[in-house]
């Protein structure tokens, strides 16, 4: 392939975008790591920490700051960079849609492959297979994808919701669902702990496949991650994170609002969750759609009121760290997974036996301190992170420019 600069240049980013993606980076690894807790590690081995008793409240604090929350702020962007990839393709003359489509099947076969043989938390092939459907949005008024990112974002979980609550209804099966729910955490407890990758690929094959695609809950997800994508368009359409500081008023004025809010909203959710209050169908439906609320309003929060500390200098140079990590999303998140591997699995270090919430947030901290120092010395080097760049190329069918060209330094002149 010849080598070409198509598509946007490095100067054509927004740093307050790279920034708020840095920063919901972190939170979805911190509750990817958490989220093993529950799905993969017995709640004796959980109980039996001597962390136990830090982990407990540690667990209620990611809840209520950031499950959820980042990864609703991490569809939103995404949603946010489709529409602009789209918009730009059109502009520069280039068939849009067909860079669109071809741009979306390598993330599908990147997000399977990941979920297939790494990770059984990708979320990359379902931002795909929902991003085929946000086409059919393309066209629509900006009150319509307002209307429909809210609808979607708050009620999609509810499909989820009602079905658990019919099957308990139709067949009184709740205990019985629970033992299936604790046979599943302890098949995979032992496989994930083996330290025999190929039995792992099965386990991971049997979890995707068999178990999450043939669930009413991944269609639901798609559903409520479809929402978060139209709330991205939206944002895209209003072109407030693009000239944040044209708008740097309004960003000042919601951001404490939506941050008040969506906290009020989700420590309502958490405390009630924490209380042990069994509600019947109709209080089900409500705390869902509070549950959703208070996702949605923190992650809207935290977007705005990164925007507005963008708008310091001295808060600016501080959060740079974020904004490379953001740059570089899709080789981080993937590098996040080969960490959970290598730390938390029986062919690495085994430590999934200590994965308690203060556990996770050690290494998260860590590894993502890690990320800041390796993205900022490879974007003093190249214009891409490799990922970023290879499904860059893919895309266009050209090799794009890599290397950052250093200017030569002048020749000291002889008077």
């Amino acid at each position: 392939m010849a080598t070409t600069n198509a598509g946007p240049t490095v100067d054509d980013r927004s740093p307050e975008l790279d920034v708020i993606r840095g920063f919901a980076l972190f939170g979805v690894m911190l509750i990817n790591l958490y989220g093993h807790d529950g799905f993969a590690i017995p709640a004796e081995v959980l109980g039996g920490l001597s962390t136990a008793p830090i982990d407990r409240p540690l667990g209620w604090v990611f809840d209520v700051f950031m499950s959820g929350k980042a990864q609703a702020l991490f569809s939103m962007l995404f949603g946010f960079g489709f529409a602009m990839f789209l918009s730009r393709a059109e502009a520069r003359g280039a068939d849009g849609m067909k860079l669109y489509l071809r741009r979306l099947t390598i993330l599908l076969v990147i997000g399977f492959a990941h979920a297939l043989a790494v990770f059984f938390g990708d979320i990359l092939h379902i931002y795909a297979l929902t991003a085929f459907v946000l086409i059919l949005f393309r066209r629509a008024p900006d009150r319509w994808l307002l209307f429909c990112g809210l609808g979607f974002s708050l009620l999609a979980g509810l499909v989820m919701t009602l079905h658990l609550a019919w099957v308990e209804a139709a067949t009184g099966a709740t205990p019985a669902l629970s033992a299936a729910l604790e046979a599943g955490n302890a098949r995979r407890w032992i496989a994930f702990m083996a330290g025999d990758y190929p039995a792992y690929v099965v386990e991971l094959v049997r979890s995707i496949g068999a178990e999450w695609f043939l669930s009413v809950f991944a269609w639901s997800y798609m559903g409520t991650v479809l929402g978060r994508f139209l709330m991205g368009y939206w944002l895209f359409r209003k072109d407030w994170l693009m000239r944040p500081a044209a708008h740097a008023a309004g960003f000042r004025r919601w951001a404490p609002r939506l941050i008040i809010g969506g906290l009020a909203l989700s420590l309502a959710d958490v405390a009630i969750g924490a209380s042990g209050f069994e509600p019947e169908v109709a209080a089900q439906v409500g705390l869902e759609i509070l549950h959703r609320a208070g996702q949605l309003t923190l992650a809207l929060g935290y977007g705005a009121g990164l925007v507005v500390l963008m708008q310091g200098e001295r808060a600016r140079r501080l959060l740079s760290g974020l904004g490379d990590v953001g740059r570089m999303a899709l080789t981080n998140y993937l590098t996040q997974s080969v960490v959970y591997l290598f730390v938390f699995y029986g062919f690495g270090l085994g430590l999934m036996r200590y994965g308690g919430a203060l556990t996770c947030l050690a290494i998260a901290v860590v590894t993502f301190a890690l990320q800041i120092a390796f993205s900022r010395w490879w974007l003093a080097r190249f214009r891409f992170g490799p990922l970023e760049w290879l499904w860059r190329s893919a895309t266009y069918g050209q090799w794009q420019r890599f290397r950052i060209a250093r200017v030569p330094e002048a020749a000291p002149t002889v008077s």
